[in-house]
């Protein structure tokens, strides 16, 4: 191998992986810096849901306008402080890369010179020792013997080539230190018998590693000062400006940048104007240490031979600086954090002060000359570089004694979070919670320490312990995620109270932060305070969808107009509580929820096919029942099954199957007998909607006797119409619930007469007359608008009665009349439909009536399209069974004469004979009869 090839690959393996995983890990360390605040501390919106009723579906009685109420929902979403969530895969990551870069540094070790070799290999000593290889229990427990073997196989092949051949390239050293150091590591690995020993390794690694960085960091001490020194120089030469001031003063405000901002990360100053983050300065002084790293190599004695080992040197400790401070960010383990940030810190104040005098000391006569300085820079020998670096020394010493020694504390507790991280990963959280809570002890500026010792403890079910560490937290160190935990916890015990307590405190020392100030208004609303809730969501400069959902879910449920509009976006929550809004004012929303939007929560899809679907849905009936009966089919809670099913009758409802709607309302009955009132009160009001009083006043009287919750006045009219006035009587004595303003009763308890009490009494049996009985009722009523409430409802239920010249007579009636519901041209396409069946040309009106597109068999108690359509089935047996379905709903005297005459056909008499006695049971005699002889 030629020398150019082989400086090209110890240029690609020494200088570049070690140099692009310094970058990769400086950009990493940027982007976790300033794109998150919790990586793996957790912090979720958590979500409930609280029912408000919407009307579905209004129907017009006489005078009063009823509706069916059903439930939407709207959704809130709170703030939770969850157990962190520390991925394993990074942690091993982490772990493999920091031995790659260990193994190229000690095979650089192996090219030092003879002294500084053994002090080297002393140095791995020192780093093994503190590896925490003994905790690996091979033998016995506690056993020395991976350290044996990791020193045998990193000092045995570097003493060798230190020794025997130092001539080999540093290719050839690697190729033979690298294997057996790996091959004695997996060996260990492979035989340890505790749990994760490459994760155990990978943690206790983090601690040498840091020791590293901290070392990479005292050497980019002046980096800065020295890096824009030699610049200055270099722009200088020819041209002797006075760059002593230009340096004298960059060198002052650097100085001054970096002591305020120590001052400010121990809490001594309050300071009126921002600081740089030591991130940045350190990633900074990063780069300009390796531009001034080429002078120091000229220059200065060094202890190997060739520059690329200084080089490589540098870029592996950029690297372990980058990837360990990252670490520390993503691990959000505090106290490593600030260990990094003070021993950064302390560098730049000691090193850039005393560099600058060792500057002015040996140069300040001759900075000015223009001459190339930058050549000698480090070689004066009055104030030598070297008595320089004991002067740094020195000062770090006072300030470590200033900072009270607060380092030694920081990388302490830092090695009980990593500790504690690895028993938390490998499901030991007993070891973790005491681990945690001695790091704290430590070192209590360490949040994710304290909070994962309280959850730990609510895990163990020791409430009261918890409790004490979040105050303690709350008292000596408060932050965001421990407050709160506390509050939501306080919460869940019932202190509502003590828990608004710790938010508005919180919200004094994190004022707009908008978790606090989120689940603050969620508490202010659970005690009344709506308006003060409102008033603090509307206090933040920017919310997010989050509080924007559960502004709008507030001023929902407390009836209040907001002066902000809400439109359709695209945050599924808000759009939820948008529908809700629209459908509680009866209005059509322009919008529809993408249900695969919507978080994976089933209560939260629930209520957003429950809202979407009260509103409009642009799919087929088909489509959407099979999509509910699948998530009916895997509900988890019997409580999202009861939803989901309502969610099905309402599709149903929206599309005229009331006969479905009706089947599955009966059903759910009987599923579900803890929660009937929903369900029966569902059913009466769509059995008034389609007049059906009798049946109606029977669910109300079911519903009633236990409930009363639901009960209206319209449904004691209902009631009262409906054959069981004395119970209307009881219940509105029991219940203090008035009659509605129409029913008024004399001193015998006797209904006074009025129009709308004679509607009343012609629709409480309405299903039951016949057309001729109808038409003569339509005389008993004075008021022309009753008039044409009634025929409208005779012609959509009735209109199999009428000849022509009873059609004549109710027409005008309908059309003509000062409240007109239907144009000639409607009334004649849809009398004209039942002859000619062009659904093509129906005035959008009517076929919203008839929905042609449907089966017309869907509500039996549309007798009209019913028996049109049982005219055309050809199979007697089926038009047997659609009547047979129909009569269990209808009462109309024709649709059972109908059943008859299919009973008859098929040879069941029995039930012919059984369906006429039934029918005489709810009709006149003479009427009866004479329908039997008009019917023979």
């Amino acid at each position: 191998m030629t020398v150019e090839t082989n400086r090209k690959i110890s240029n690609i393996i020494f200088k570049g992986l070690p140099g692009a995983l310094a970058a990769f890990g400086g950009l990493f360390l940027l982007i976790l810096f300033f794109l998150d605040t919790y990586h793996v501390s957790t912090i979720l919106n958590g979500y409930f849901t609280e029912p408000i009723h919407i009307p579905l579906q209004l129907t017009r009685l006489g005078t009063d306008v009823l509706s069916i109420d059903v439930e939407n929902y709207i959704v809130f979403q709170n703030f939770e402080s969850l157990p962190q969530n520390l991925s394993t895969l990074y942690h091993k990551g982490f772990g493999v890369i920091g031995l790659l870069l260990l193994s190229f540094g000690i095979c650089l070790v192996s090219s030092f010179r003879r002294m500084y070799f053994i002090g080297g290999a002393a140095s791995i000593i020192f780093l093994l020792t503190f590896s925490g290889l003994s905790g690996l229990n091979l033998v016995k427990i506690g056993g020395n013997l991976p350290l044996i073997i990791m020193m045998c196989a990193t000092l045995i092949p570097i003493g060798f080539i230190s020794f025997f051949k130092n001539h080999w390239t540093l290719p050839s050293r690697l190729l033979l230190i690298t294997p057996i150091h790996v091959t004695a590591f997996v060996l260990i690995l492979s035989l340890s018998p505790i749990e994760e020993p490459l994760l155990y390794v990978s943690e206790h690694l983090t601690l040498p590693l840091a020791v590293i960085s901290c070392l990479f960091l005292l050497h980019i001490g002046h980096a800065i000062i020295s890096g824009s020194t030699i610049f200055l120089l270099k722009l200088n030469q020819g041209v002797k400006l006075k760059i002593s001031w230009h340096i004298s003063i960059l060198s002052a405000l650097y100085f001054l940048l970096v002591l305020f901002t120590l001052l400010d990360l121990m809490g001594e100053v309050n300071l009126p104007f921002p600081t740089l983050p030591p991130i940045v300065l350190m990633i900074i002084a990063g780069l300009a240490g390796y531009y001034v790293l080429q002078y120091k190599l000229d220059q200065t004695e060094q202890v190997f031979d060739s520059p690329i080992v200084g080089q490589s040197c540098y870029l592996i400790g950029f690297a372990i600086c980058t990837l360990v401070w990252s670490k520390g960010i993503f691990t959000e383990n505090q106290a490593l954090i600030d260990f990094l940030n003070h021993t950064f810190l302390y560098g730049q104040i000691a090193l850039s002060l005393l560099f600058f005098g060792y500057l002015m000391t040996n140069f300040s006569s001759i900075l000015n000359q223009g001459d190339a300085l930058e050549k000698v820079l480090f070689k004066p020998q009055f104030f030598a570089y070297f008595h320089m670096r004991v002067g740094a020394t020195m000062t770090l010493v006072i300030l470590t004694i200033f900072a009270n020694g607060v380092i030694f504390t920081q990388l302490s507790s830092a090695s009980s979070v990593l500790s504690a991280d690895y028993y938390y990963l490998t499901e030991r959280p007993q070891h973790a919670r005491i681990l945690y809570e001695n790091s704290w002890d430590q070192y209590h500026r360490n949040d994710r320490s304290k909070n994962m010792t309280a959850h730990l403890y609510f895990m163990e079910n020791q409430p009261s312990l918890a409790f004490r560490h979040l105050e303690e937290s709350f008292d000596f160190s408060p932050n965001v995620l421990n407050i709160i935990l506390h509050a939501n916890k306080l919460h869940q015990t019932n202190k509502v109270v003590e828990a608004i307590f710790y938010m508005e405190r919180g919200l004094e020392i994190y004022p707009g932060n908008e978790f606090l100030t989120n689940n603050l208004a969620l508490l202010y609303a659970k005690t009344n305070k709506t308006n003060d809730a409102i008033a603090i969501l509307n206090s933040l400069n920017t919310p997010s969808s989050v509080t924007e959902a559960n502004l709008l879910a507030l001023s929902i449920r407390h009836h209040i107009d907001l002066e902000k509009e809400f439109v359709e976006i695209n945050d599924p929550v808000q759009s939820i509580n948008l529908l809700a809004k629209q459908n509680k004012q009866g209005n059509y929303a322009d919008f529809t929820i993408d249900f695969q939007s919507v978080p994976n929560i089933e209560f939260v899809k629930a209520a957003a096919i429950r809202n979407q679907w009260s509103n409009h849905t642009n799919n087929s009936l088909e489509t959407d029942i099979s999509y509910i009966d699948s998530l009916i089919s895997i509900a988890q809670t019997g409580q999202t099954e009861r939803n989901l099913l309502g969610s099905r009758i309402i599709r149903s409802v929206q599309e005229g199957q009331i006969n479905e709607a009706l089947k599955y309302l009966s059903g759910a009955v009987i599923t579900y007998p803890n929660h009937t009132e929903a369900f029966q009160y569902f059913a009466a009001d769509i059995l008034i909607s389609q007049l059906d009083i009798e049946k109606a006043a029977k669910e109300l009287a079911l519903v009633v006797a236990v409930q009363s919750q639901k009960l209206k006045p319209h449904h004691l009219a209902v009631l009262y119409f409906g054959d069981r006035a004395e119970a209307a009587f009881a219940y509105a004595e029991r219940f203090g619930i008035s009659f509605p303003q129409w029913m008024k009763f004399n001193e015998n308890d006797e209904l006074i007469k009025n129009d709308q009490v004679t509607f009343f009494q012609i629709i409480s049996k309405f299903h039951q007359k016949t057309g001729h009985q109808l038409l003569a009722d339509i005389g008993k009523l004075q008021s022309t608008t009753l008039q044409t409430d009634l025929v409208y409802y005779m012609m959509l239920h009735k209109a199999h009665w009428f000849n022509a010249e009873d059609l004549g007579l109710l027409k005008p009636l309908l059309t003509q009349s000062q409240n007109a519901i239907w144009t000639e041209e409607e009334f004649d396409s849809y009398v004209g439909y039942f002859e000619s069946q062009k659904s093509n040309v129906l005035p959008a009106n009517i076929e919203k009536l008839i929905k042609p597109a449907f089966s017309p068999k869907r509500n039996a108690y549309l007798t009209p399209l019913l028996l049109d359509h049982v005219s055309k089935i050809d199979d007697s047996l089926l038009r047997y069974e659609t009547l047979q379905e129909a009569i269990q709903h209808n009462k109309d005297p024709k649709l059972w004469l109908a059943y008859v005459a299919e009973s008859r056909a098929i040879g069941l008499g029995n039930y012919a004979t059984k369906a006429l006695e039934e029918l005489s049971s709810w009709m006149e005699k003479d009427e009866f009869e004479k329908l039997l002889m008009e019917n023979p």
